[in-house]
């Protein structure tokens, strides 16, 4: 590689600077979140950092299996502001220049293959200038991953070519980066050892193929070695009954070479192919493709065979895991970072002598086959997983049916196949190039300035613009108890008719304040997070005491209508249908219900308990009152509801319209009371909304207790009937 020319570095930095400063311009427009869980996950991360003091990746009070922990690390600067909107805010600066960094190593990368003077400016310019650089709006480790992914190919480039002690160590010690930056990519590894296979296979010395692997084991030792000790200790921890994978465990579930495999594998390249401009893939993969047999410069042997393999091998790892976890969707999200390395190779087959021609065929294969087995899918908004599909929209309403859409890509991409090398055979290599490279340089900054808009135009995920600060919505539980308070959310839904708005009422909550360290109730409901990366405390009451199977110094969030159990303790205050509690210590409920639905139903010929505890160090028996709020389900005549205490019977009856019904209760020390409850008849309707699954399961229910109070003020003394 030429020797970098004074101005060279400082030049690349502007580039880096000014389109960091661009982005932060709209990325910082963004004020929601849009990405769950994502988002609330490496923000949770991040603030936990800050808090504990500690590098290892917590939530909730827990460490957790997340080996992603680059990105919140460096999401901690942000978020150490006591206010998540101006965290939020910086954060997404930070976003921008850390994304758009991927210009330097793309830069440096093109230097070496291409070893020219203005396509590496091309390439850096490209790399930062495509639809995916959108994900900087939001808190994903793809804005980390993705530069990094770009440095750790310029040290396999490096170890490649010269073979050496120090360049196997910066490969390795490149691979444990890539890993903390995104877990998907222990793929490094494979690539890598394929590409000094091949690499070593197709060179000029003489001797076997043995011979020469023989040769290439000897070069690379300290790698081999490293990938020695990195199996043994994976191996450790699988006996140990850990996975090496951490929360990514699951991805090794299940048949990992799925039968439709290179069909779906043609579709992630086709679909990444149509938003990169197709000529990256289809020029840039044909000169890989010619080139690992034969190439012009040490450099450019070795970059065909990583680049070959490590698209070979990323591709069939998103592939299998979109089959087996994506419902089949092609996420390109997963696989974008190939395409520096296709720019790359597209400007080195603008600069190399020999034009590629029958290695055009291996990408027009590829790519047909891909645009027949790519769903051509439109979305209502910006779609995080296939920011690709953007297009899809225009397509359509262009050529109206799905098949027209593949028809026209599949004739588009043997016309531009054909133009190019007529074109480079009737003008010249060169000519054919400026014009390709303008076509390229207009095309995917506007397809990426459409993606942004696209972004802004719709409501986001929670149903908001997302130029919308929800902060001052759902930020009030840290203004009533401060940021650096703690409390344990209990999620509940509120709504019961939306199960998807309950559970985005409680994200909400814990995004938009610091304060909510736990969470707590019944572990796999009314959650909608990943058990493993979100532990959830299970919480349990002692039927006779009430005392809680746990005790914190901490604040408690609980649904106003949470017909499970309410924590004592004095309230202060109530917002959008939560209230605050400081507990009482240790940690006890007021009252406790059984026989219900976990949502507050009744069910249709059981017995409802509301048991109430006595207050602590009361020596007498004492008269507890009780207001219940029920309803009956829609359209249905007004169904009889009987209550039962020691203190006697009473009756309702309940419509559509909500009943209060107060009771009371003599509760005597030592003995908690119970209130019982019965309703006639029952209705079909919709499932309970503690989980996706359930929600969608129709049941029979009586009426619906919507809320219990228990009057705090002392009752008189008593005696039970």
């Amino acid at each position: 590689m030429k020797r970098l020319r004074r101005l060279d570095l400082p030049l690349v930095l502007a580039i880096w600077i000014a389109s960091a400063v661009a982005l932060a311009s709209l990325t910082t427009r963004v004020a929601d979140w849009f990405v769950m869980t994502d988002e609330l996950l490496y923000e949770r991360l991040a603030i936990s950092i800050h808090r504990f003091g500690s590098l290892l990746p917590h939530v909730h009070h827990q460490v957790v299996p997340n080996l992603n922990q680059l990105y919140p690390v460096l999401l901690s600067v942000p978020f150490r502001s006591d206010s998540v909107r101006q965290s939020l805010h910086d954060a997404h600066v930070l976003n921008a220049f850390l994304m758009t960094s991927a210009a330097v190593p793309a830069y440096l990368l093109a230097r070496r293959v291409t070893e020219t003077r203005w396509a590496p400016w091309i390439v850096a310019t490209l790399s930062v200038t495509l639809p995916w650089i959108a994900l900087a709006s939001f808190l994903v480790t793809e804005v980390v991953a993705y530069p990094i992914f770009l440095w750790v190919i310029m040290v396999c480039q490096q170890a490649l070519v010269r073979p050496s002690a120090r360049n196997d160590a910066l490969a390795l010690a490149g691979f444990a980066l890539a890993v903390l930056a995104r877990t998907q990519f222990v793929v490094f590894a494979a690539a890598l050892a394929l590409a000094i296979a091949g690499h070593a296979l197709t060179t000029s010395n003489r001797g076997g193929r043995l011979a020469k692997l023989r040769a290439a084991a000897r070069s690379h030792v300290v790698l081999l070695g490293g990938y020695a000790v990195v199996a043994l200790v994976a191996l450790i921890l699988i006996v140990a009954g850990h996975s090496p994978l951490g929360s990514y465990s699951q991805t090794t579930e299940g048949q990992i070479l799925p039968a439709n495999i290179l069909q779906s594998a043609a579709a992630h390249l086709a679909v990444l192919a149509l938003a990169s401009g197709i000529l990256p893939l289809l020029i840039g993969g044909a000169w890989l493709v010619s080139n690992l047999l034969r190439a012009s410069t040490p450099e450019r042997h070795a970059f065909a065979w990583l680049s070959t393999t490590m698209v070979i091998v990323l591709t069939l790892e998103v592939a299998s895991f979109n089959i087996r976890f994506g419902g089949g969707i092609v996420r390109e999200r997963y696989l974008f970072y190939l395409v520096p390395l296709l720019l790359v190779a597209l400007f080195a087959a603008f600069t190399d002598v020999r034009l590629p021609r029958w290695s055009l065929l291996v990408p027009l294969i590829v790519l047909t086959v891909g645009f027949l087995e790519a769903p051509i899918l439109v979305y209502e908004k910006y779609n995080v997983d296939t920011p690709a599909a953007v297009l899809n929209n225009w397509l359509i309403s262009a050529l109206s049916t799905a098949g027209a859409v593949r028809g026209f890509l599949i004739v588009a991409t043997f016309v531009v196949a054909l133009l190019y090398v007529e074109g480079a055979v009737l003008l010249g290599q060169q000519r054919i190039a400026v014009m390709l490279t303008v076509l390229l340089l207009v095309a995917l900054p506007s397809e990426t300035a459409y993606a942004f808009k696209r972004l802004f135009a719709v409501n986001g995920t929670s149903g908001l613009p997302m130029t919308l600060d929800q902060s001052v919505v759902f930020g009030w539980v840290d203004r009533v108890i401060t940021p650096n308070s703690e409390t344990m959310i209990i999620p509940y839904p509120l709504l019961r008719t939306d199960y998807w708005a309950d559970v985005a009422y409680w994200w909400d909550l814990e995004f938009w304040n610091r304060s909510v360290t736990r969470q707590g109730g019944t572990p796999g409901v009314f959650e909608d997070t990943p058990r493993g990366s979100f532990p959830k405390i299970a919480l349990s009451f002692d039927r006779k005491t009430g005392r809680a199977n746990v005790d914190f110094d901490s604040y408690v969030t609980q649904a106003v209508g949470d017909t499970r159990f309410h924590i004592a303790g004095k309230q202060f205050t109530v917002q959008r249908d939560a209230t605050v509690v400081f507990p009482e210590r240790p940690w006890r409920a007021d009252w406790i219900t059984t026989g219900l639905y976990v949502d507050g139903w009744t069910v249709p010929g059981r017995t409802a308990r509301i048991r109430v505890f006595p207050r602590p160090r009361r020596a007498t028996p004492e008269l507890r009152t009780l207001n219940v709020f029920l309803v009956a389900p829609e359209a249905v005549k007004p169904r009889s509801v009987r209550f039962r205490s020691n203190t006697g019977t009473a009756s309702a009856e309940v419509s559509g319209a909500t009943a209060q019904q107060r009771l009371t209760v003599c509760v005597t020390p030592g003995r908690p009371a119970d209130v019982t409850l019965n309703a006639e008849g029952s209705s079909r309707i919709s499932g309970s909304s503690a989980t996706p699954l359930t929600v969608v399961t129709p049941r029979k229910v009586g009426v619906l207790v919507q809320r219990i109070e228990l009057v705090d003020e002392a009752g008189p003394a008593c005696r039970p009937s």
